[in-house]
């Protein structure tokens, strides 16, 4: 009877350690019960984290571990009416990241806000740096117009506007020219472009428009000249210039020339400074190049450039400066050895004028010096120096050249030979 009591009681524990999947002394198949971590919030981020005021940037916040059966609500916040959160948002169940949009105020000063997030009692915080919204660049298809041409300006920002667009403020300071109101950089972009329209004006007349960021103040400007199309000067860029050596002159319109363009007249005082019949200032430009060919022909001449158009003359001077001319020269001996002296001797192919001619001298070696100049008197015809050289230890070539010393120009040029001794 005892035997029979022991052998249920033990069939009773046997029943409840398995039941309640619990060591009994011995094994049981069932598995322990699995641990859930607990989510954390890891970081809050921003992208980028700076930005001109008035556009939006992206937060993100992140989890350690994904968000739990309903999600986890992360409360956010902001240090700076500057820029602006939701009061929350929920990072979806099974996932670590949700984003959110920081909306940023622009204002004629840069400032910072401090973005924070918070779940489960832990705190994480990015700093957003405000810069003031700014206006890049106001630009214009052209400088300056005859008046009743319209005329395209586009206003430039360096970040593309947000949503809603970006409004820009218009105005002219000349009834002259009319501008839009305001006009609007479409959200994306970072540009826009607007008509000016012009009007007739009995003179040159510029205008300055102007182009401002209506939340930030921000402006830039640039001028327009409107007028009735005239030629305004000619010129030439130097008071005198070496005969014999081409020469660039310039005719300028006061407005810029219509599509057909503008052809200019031209004439000169003199053969010594040849200039084309004329010019022609193509549409759009303002001005227009042109070739003077200069002769060599003493005396120093003074010539009158004139351009002509509509009636209108404008001129300028250039002094042609006559260069000498060499009629023969030479230097004996041209091959020597090093340590003698070589004696040059030539003649003009035209008297000097009153004043006489200064000519430069120069050697290309250390070899063989020169004087330093040598003057042909008023009338003269005639000049002669003499090459110094000192002794080589090989055969040395050596240019000696004469060069005008009012204008600089290389007017002969001999070649000697230094031996060794």
């Amino acid at each position: 009877m005892l035997l029979v009591r022991r052998r249920i009681a033990l069939s009773l524990v046997s029943s409840a350690c398995v039941a309640l999947a619990t060591a009994c002394g011995g094994s049981s198949s069932t598995s322990p019960t699995s641990t859930t971590t607990t989510a954390a919030l890891q970081s809050v981020s921003l992208s980028p984290t700076s930005v001109a005021g008035g556009l939006a940037v992206t937060g993100t916040v992140t989890l350690t571990a994904n968000a739990p059966v309903g999600g986890a609500l992360v409360t956010l916040a902001s240090s700076a009416a500057a820029a602006t959160v939701p009061a929350n948002v929920t990072v979806d169940a099974g996932t670590t990241s949700k984003t959110f949009e920081v909306d940023t105020v622009a204002s004629a000063a840069a400032s910072s806000a401090t973005i924070t997030a918070t779940y489960l009692g832990v705190n994480q915080a990015a700093t957003l740096t405000i810069g003031r919204l700014t206006l890049q660049n106001l630009s214009l298809s052209a400088a300056s117009v005859v008046g009743g041409v319209v005329v395209t300006g586009t206003v430039t920002v360096a970040t593309a506007a947000s949503a809603g667009g970006l409004l820009i403020s218009l105005s002219s300071s000349s009834p002259a020219v009319t501008v839009p109101a305001s006009v609007t950089i479409d959200a994306g972009a970072t540009s826009q472009s607007f008509d000016i329209t012009t009007l007739d004006v009995p003179a040159l007349t510029t205008v300055t428009i102007t182009a401002t960021v209506v939340l930030s103040g921000s402006s830039r400007t640039a001028n327009l000249t409107v007028g009735r199309l005239a030629l305004d000067s000619v010129w030439v860029g130097v008071p005198w210039w070496p005969g014999g050596v081409p020469l660039t002159g310039l005719v300028t319109l006061t407005v810029a020339a219509p599509p057909a363009g503008v052809t200019v007249a031209l004439a000169s005082s003199t053969p010594a400074a040849v200039v084309p019949a004329t010019v022609t200032v193509p549409g759009g430009s303002t001005s227009q190049p042109f070739d003077i060919v200069t002769a060599n022909v003493p005396p120093t001449t003074t010539a009158i450039i004139t351009a002509t158009y509509a009636g209108v003359s404008q001129s300028t001077t250039l002094t042609v400066v006559a260069l000498p001319t060499i009629a023969g020269f030479t230097c004996t001996p041209t091959t020597a050895v090093g340590g003698t002296t070589i004696h040059c001797a030539g003649t003009l192919g035209n008297p000097a004028p009153p004043a006489g001619w200064q000519l430069a001298l120069s050697s290309s070696d250390s070899s063989a010096t020169v004087p330093a100049r040598v003057t042909v008197p008023g009338g003269g015809l005639a000049f002669q120096f003499d090459v110094t050289t000192i002794a080589v230890s090989m055969t040395t070539a050596v240019t000696v050249q004469i060069v005008d010393a009012t204008s600089g120009s290389i007017v002969f040029s001999q070649a000697l030979s230094i031996t060794a001794s």
